[in-house]
């Protein structure tokens, strides 16, 4: 499995697994709407937990992925609407946000931290050369900030328009909110890789110059 595939996998799965575990128990086991979504949804949060307990610590991820499912058990004693449950999701979405925003300021961007593996390729040279790269380029910092920026507001438009997409539709039409909901991610998610590539590019010759520099 390449790095590329792995890093995609969790978006994958989250598209993938709540639809049709969703349609799976509604329709096909007659489950409630509402229990359908519960069960499809936690089916992700199983399978993140699980990463988490594999690493032996619990990260940023690993802390949304306890808050979410809280949240979800508080959503079975106080709701039975199927809406509240497709738009939960939001709320780590927008969690997401904040984290993102707050590593531009604090410590090292996320996605400096979550491209490392892309740019060198397990190459320990190339590992050196990007790590150098951020401590004497000032337009590597810059653009690892201004794409961690973009993403963060990718993640918190996506929460938003999912708030909005269920909550135009009524309970009663949650099969249409299923698919609708899912919108918002696929779009933001291919926009915001376009950008950061095209915006990474011209990082590529500044990491290989260091790669050249002795030292």
């Amino acid at each position: 499995m390449n790095a590329r595939f792995r890093a995609m996998l969790p978006v994958l799965l989250d598209l993938v697994v709540p639809i049709g575990g969703y349609f799976l128990l509604h329709q096909g086991f007659g489950l409630s709407a509402f229990w359908s979504l519960t069960i499809a949804g936690a089916a992700t949060g199983v399978t993140a937990l699980a990463g988490t307990i594999r690493r032996r610590r619990l990260d940023a991820l690993g802390a949304l992925i306890f808050l979410e499912m809280a949240l979800s058990a508080v959503l079975l004693f106080v709701t039975d609407d199927p809406r509240v449950v497709l738009a939960k999701p939001a709320f780590y979405l927008a969690a997401a946000a904040v984290f993102a925003l707050v590593t531009c300021f604090v410590g090292k961007p996320l996605v400096y931290e979550s491209g490392k593996p892309f740019a060198t390729k397990g190459d320990p040279a190339m590992l050196a050369a990007y790590e150098r790269s951020w401590t004497v380029s000032h337009r590597f910092r810059r653009a690892m900030r201004g794409v961690t920026a973009f993403w963060a507001a990718a993640f918190a438009a996506d929460a938003v328009l999912r708030v909005v997409v269920v909550y135009s539709l009524p309970p009663e039409r949650v099969d249409e909110s299923v698919w609708l909901s899912q919108v918002p991610l696929v779009v933001v998610f291919v926009l915001a890789i376009v950008v950061t590539r095209l915006w990474m590019r011209p990082l590529r010759p500044i990491v290989e110059a260091n790669r050249a520099t002795p030292g």
